[in-house]
């Protein structure tokens, strides 16, 4: 699911930079998508594989027990690439929103932390880092949305199965994005937002992403803490996910 240095420069114009910041890693294929291109990250199949496991050994068999261990892990593979395809959609929300502040993007990559989306030219105020910072929330809210009704859908016409459960994971996985981004710390959106919202308070876009990067860092180390007592105390599969969060808010902060 999903997930240094400052994400747009404010006073240079024409300049490149990613929606977050991307960690430095190698990119594999690419296709182009409402004129972007996009590219997926090699760590992206990581975060499929952490996904797949999370999905066919932790939730799949307790919301719809009884069924062989090949259809678990065949439904959490698919549960998984859908995931990463919403996350997709998380970072055409930051696109679509830059296009309309006059802004242009040149690429989105999918990687293991979620993606990034490369935008092109120079953010100026603070209401147009707010409107690009809530446009990918925004969008997992908007997948919740219709994966939840999919999945009444199924459950209505079928009745409860492995698809009824994907379809609901696909929602709370989306939830769990949105919430996730809406952390106030950098590099995440909620950082961005906070910075925005400080920007506009103070006129000065250095000490706002200061006040964002310091937040960032300190969630981060509270995050790492809880993932050393969540492992201690057995629970695997949330100390793995919050380990990763916090690593994000510690490191590229």
């Amino acid at each position: 699911m999903s997930l240094g240095g400052n994400a747009l420069t404010v006073e240079r114009p024409q300049t490149t930079a990613p929606w977050p910041p991307a960690m430095a890693a190698r990119r594999a294929g690419g296709a182009r998508l409402a004129g972007i291109a996009i590219g997926v990250d090699l760590s992206w199949m990581i975060g499929i594989a952490l996904t797949t496991w999370t999905f066919a050994a932790g939730f799949l068999p307790e919301t719809d027990p009884g069924r062989a261990t090949g259809a678990y892990w065949g439904a959490g593979l698919v549960g998984a690439l859908l995931v990463g395809a919403s996350l997709l959609l998380h970072e055409l929300g930051h696109a679509f929103a830059a296009r309309r502040a006059g802004l242009g993007v040149a690429r989105i990559t999918l990687s293991f932390v979620g993606g990034t989306a490369q935008i092109v030219g120079t953010v100026r105020r603070p209401a147009e880092e707010l409107v690009i910072a809530l446009g990918g929330p925004l969008a997992s809210l908007a997948t919740m949305l219709a994966a939840a009704i999919a999945h009444v859908v199924i459950v209505e016409t079928r009745g409860p199965g492995l698809a009824a459960s994907v379809a609901a994971l696909i929602a709370v996985a989306n939830l769990a994005v949105a919430l996730l981004n809406a952390v106030p710390g950098l590099p995440l959106d909620g950082g961005r937002a906070l910075r925005a919202l400080a920007w506009a308070a103070t006129g000065r876009y250095e000490a706002a992403t200061r006040l964002a990067t310091i937040l960032g860092r300190r969630l981060g180390e509270v995050t790492i803490a809880l993932a050393v007592i969540a492992s201690a105390f057995g629970f695997l599969g949330f100390a793995m996910w919050a380990a990763l969060l916090g690593f994000i808010l510690r490191e590229n902060s």
